[in-house]
C-alpha cells in the first residue's frame, strides 16, 4: 500500500506544477504576441523597433518599483561601474559648476589637462563648438568624458583672453581619498566616494600618521556612496568589535550582519565626521556605525536618508539593471529610509553675515596690536586656521570640528 500512497501523492503535484507554470507564463505569451502584432502590424515601421520596444517594456516595468530600481542603457551602466573601479576615460580636470559655468578647480597629476597647461580658474566657455551656456553644465561635464583615444576640443577663457586645446582622452584614475593635516597634530581626510580601493587608499594615509596623529575629521560630505564592501571596511578601520551594518531582504527574518575586527583599528584618537544632504548611502552606513559606536562626533546636516542596498546585473545587450535587493540598519537597528543621520552637532556649512558680528579689526581707522612680549603672540588654534585655505576658513562645519578636536586635546594636555 505504501508504493501507491506515494504514487498517488505525486500526481497532484505534477499536475500542480505543470498548471502553475502555464500560469506563470500565460502573461509572458500575451507580452509575446503583443510585440510580435505591433512589430509586423503597426502602420509605422520606425516606431516599432524590437530593441526599443523591449527597453520601453522594461522602463515601464521598473518604473512602478522604487527609484533606485532602473534599467541602465548601455553606455550609462558602463560609466556606472567604470565609476566604482575609480578610473574612466576623460581629460582629467575637476571642475565645478556655477550659474551653467564650468571653471576649472584643479587639473589631476599627468593628465592630458595638466600637460596641455590647462590650468586653476580657466572658464570653459565651449566643448567641441558647442557652448557650455546652451549647453547646461550637467550636458557639457559629460562631453568632456568619452572613449580612451578620442579628441575634445575645449574653448578657455582666461582672464579675457580665449585660448582652445585639443586633448585626447585617457584613462583617468580617480583617487577617493584626499588628505592634509589641519595643524601638527590634527589631521582631514575626505571620502569623496566608495571605489574598489577606497579603504585602501585610507589605510595609506592613516599609516603615515598614525604616530602623531591626535584628532582626525573625516569629511563625508557630498558622497553620494558606491560598494556596500567598502563602506564596512572603512567603518571596520575605527570601530574596534561589534556590528558594523545589518541587512535584510525579501525575507524579513533573515538579517545578514557585518561586524568590525580589534584587528588593525585606528582608536587612540578622538574623530569628528561631517556630513550634509548629500551624504548618501555606503556614506550613511560609515556615518551611523561611527555614532552608534560612539566612536565620532557628528557635525554638520541631516544626511539624504538612502536606506537601501543595490545590486547590478549585466544583460544581453550590454545594459544593465540596478536593483534594490536589501534594507540596511545601523548598528543600533535603525533605519535611514527617508530620514538620514542627524548629526549630533547641528551647524550650516557656511558663515552668513548675520553671523559674523562687526569686529574691532573691521573698523575703519581701527588702532593696530602690538604685543608686549612673544607670549601674548597668537600660536595656536586662530594660527593654524589661517593657514588654511580660503574655502576651508569659510567653511563653518569645518572649522566647528577642527575647534571640538582642538578643545580636546588643550584639555587632554592640560589633564597630562
Amino acid at each position: 500500500m505504501r508504493p501507491l500512497c506515494l504514487a498517488c501523492m505525486c500526481l497532484p503535484l505534477l499536475f500542480i506544477g505543470k498548471g502553475f507554470a502555464q500560469q506563470e507564463y500565460q502573461s509572458l505569451e500575451t507580452f509575446a504576441k503583443v510585440l510580435y502584432y505591433l512589430e509586423t502590424g503597426y502602420f509605422d515601421s520606425t516606431q516599432v523597433k524590437r530593441d526599443t520596444l523591449v527597453q520601453s517594456a522594461l522602463q515601464g516595468i521598473v518604473g512602478k518599483l522604487d527609484p533606485h530600481t532602473v534599467i541602465m542603457p548601455k553606455e550609462a551602466f558602463r560609466q556606472l561601474t567604470m565609476d566604482t573601479q575609480g578610473k574612466f576615460g576623460g581629460i582629467g580636470i575637476i571642475v565645478s559648476r556655477e550659474r551653467e559655468k564650468l571653471i576649472v578647480v584643479s587639473p589631476l597629476d599627468n593628465s592630458p589637462a595638466s600637460k596641455a597647461g590647462i590650468q586653476t580658474g580657466d572658464v570653459i566657455v565651449a566643448i567641441n563648438g558647442e557652448k557650455v551656456d546652451v549647453l547646461g553644465s550637467g550636458k557639457a561635464v559629460n562631453l568632456l568624458r568619452g572613449k580612451v583615444g578620442t579628441t575634445v576640443e575645449l574653448t578657455i577663457k582666461r582672464g579675457e583672453e580665449l585660448k582652445k586645446f585639443k586633448l585626447v582622452r585617457s584613462v583617468i584614475k580617480v583617487k577617493s581619498v584626499h588628505a592634509h593635516a589641519l595643524d601638527s597634530h590634527i589631521h582631514y581626510i575626505k571620502v569623496s566616494s566608495f571605489q574598489n580601493e577606497t579603504s585602501a587608499e585610507l589605510i595609506k594615509v592613516l599609516q603615515q600618521q598614525r604616530d602623531n596623529m591626535r584628532g582626525l575629521v573625516l569629511d563625508l560630505r557630498n558622497n553620494p556612496g558606491g560598494l556596500l564592501e567598502q563602506s564596512v571596511r572603512v567603518s571596520d578601520l575605527f570601530i574596534p568589535s561589534g556590528i558594523i551594518v545589518s541587512t535584510v531582504g525579501r525575507n524579513d527574518s533573515r538579517v545578514e550582519r557585518e561586524f568590525a575586527h580589534k584587528r588593525d583599528t585606528y582608536s587612540g584618537f578622538p574623530m569628528v565626521v561631517l556630513i550634509n544632504s548629500g551624504t548618501a548611502s555606503a556614506s550613511e552606513i560609515v556615518a551611523g556605525a561611527l555614532q552608534d559606536h560612539d566612536r565620532a562626533l557628528i557635525i554638520g546636516t541631516p544626511t539624504f536618508g538612502k536606506g537601501s542596498v543595490q545590486t547590478l546585473v549585466v544583460l544581453p545587450d550590454g545594459s544593465g539593471l540596478k536593483m534594490t535587493v536589501a534594507r540596511y540598519y545601523t548598528p543600533k537597528d535603525r533605519s535611514i529610509q527617508a530620514k538620514g543621520i542627524v548629526p549630533d552637532i547641528y551647524v550650516e556649512q557656511e558663515f552668513s553675515s548675520q553671523t559674523q558680528p562687526t569686529r574691532e579689526e573691521k573698523l575703519q581707522r581701527h588702532i593696530k596690536s602690538k604685543d608686549l612680549s612673544d607670549v601674548s603672540k597668537d600660536t595656536g588654534m586662530l594660527k593654524s586656521i589661517k593657514n588654511w585655505s580660503e574655502a576651508q576658513q569659510k567653511d563653518r562645519q569645518l572649522t566647528t570640528a577642527y575647534i571640538y578636536l582642538k578643545g580636546w586635546d588643550t584639555f587632554q594636555s592640560r589633564a597630562n
